[in-house]
């Protein structure tokens, strides 16, 4: 009898998942601004004492149809606040979108054709009004309609950002075609070779055209291929050469699945860094899923995509050099 309790206690014991210690979606500000007349939205954390010092700031952008909350939940930045010492801010697209320049008809944010960059530039005005910034260190991050956004600006607000970083978004030919970057920043990427909603050898981006039915798609823009976006950022960068290697993802029995690579420009501070995911698609890669207590989890198990972008802002602080211009 005694057996049979040990094993029904060890069964409950490793069956058991344990929720991950998160800090929840109350625990951060929200506040409002007016940006080109319309009333926008968004939350941020501050890190305890934050009047000690000036602190980076770090805007992470959700995908289309995504928001704040879901942000907070899927990348665990949050978490890394107090430790890493920085303010992140979760701003919420207008209609759930965000204006990255790619024109598409059935989107309310296209149609009205917001802002959006603008709307950035009156959040930085915000965060530097209000709270002790580090201009040096302002990033910007997004996911799939966020990544593309984080592109545009890069191009068109380079003298704010000092690097960029785009997961599962490609280059759109918006981009390609209208970026005349004027001014020094670095500029990152995660993209899964298997997404199936922006192709890795570019065309035609598909989008559900109804949540509950993703075989539903429609158009959404165009995109150049992912080694067409590398090679783009690099001749904007003005890179020197490339580093191309594989490198170990946490799930540690699984070789050659990342592949890593990094460009050097004339100025050291000044990076071009991306990860290739063999069998990734279109997610935030490892980022964590959060319904309710008993549906959780992590998406994937390869490439802790918060950690590395988190990684790379720290590189890349803020430099007025361009080699050549």
């Amino acid at each position: 009898m005694m057996r049979v309790l040990f094993f029904i206690f060890m069964f409950s014991f490793f069956s058991c998942k344990t929720l991950p210690k998160f800090i929840p979606v109350q625990s951060h500000k929200s506040s409002h601004i007016t940006s080109n007349g319309i009333e926008r939205s968004f939350r941020y954390l501050l890190p305890p004492n934050y009047k000690t010092n000036t602190l980076p700031l770090i805007f992470v952008l959700h995908g289309g149809g995504g928001n704040s909350e879901a942000m907070i939940y899927l990348t665990r930045l949050s978490e890394r606040v107090d430790q890493d010492r920085f303010i992140v801010v979760y701003p919420e697209g207008f209609a759930n979108r965000w204006n990255d320049g790619r024109g598409i008809k059935h989107s309310i944010t296209d149609q009205k054709n917001t802002e959006d960059v603008l709307f950035f530039r009156d959040m930085v005005a915000y965060f530097k009004k209000n709270y002790m910034i580090d201009e040096s260190r302002i990033h910007v991050v997004g996911l799939s309609n966020g990544g593309f956004m984080a592109q545009r600006l890069a191009c068109e607000a380079p003298d704010i950002f000092a690097s960029s970083f785009s997961v599962a978004a490609t280059t759109s030919k918006f981009i390609f075609q209208n970026c005349s970057l004027n001014g020094p920043l670095s500029m990152g990427f995660i993209f899964g070779k298997k997404d199936d909603i922006v192709p890795y050898n570019g065309g035609t981006i598909y989008i559900p055209k109804n949540p509950l039915n993703d075989k539903d798609r429609i158009g959404a823009g165009e995109s150049i291929s992912f080694q067409d976006s590398l090679k783009f950022w690099s001749e904007k960068l003005q890179c020197t050469s490339e580093n191309k290697r594989y490198i170990q993802g946490l799930k540690q029995k699984i070789n050659k699945d990342i592949v890593r690579y990094d460009f050097e420009s004339a100025n050291p501070s000044l990076k071009l860094r991306a990860f290739l995911l063999e069998n990734g698609g279109h997610i935030w890669p490892h980022g964590f899923f959060y319904h309710n207590d008993k549906k959780y989890g992590y998406l994937s198990e390869d490439l802790d995509a918060s950690s590395a972008v988190l990684d790379f802002f720290k590189e890349t602080p803020k430099t007025n050099y361009l080699g050549g211009n």
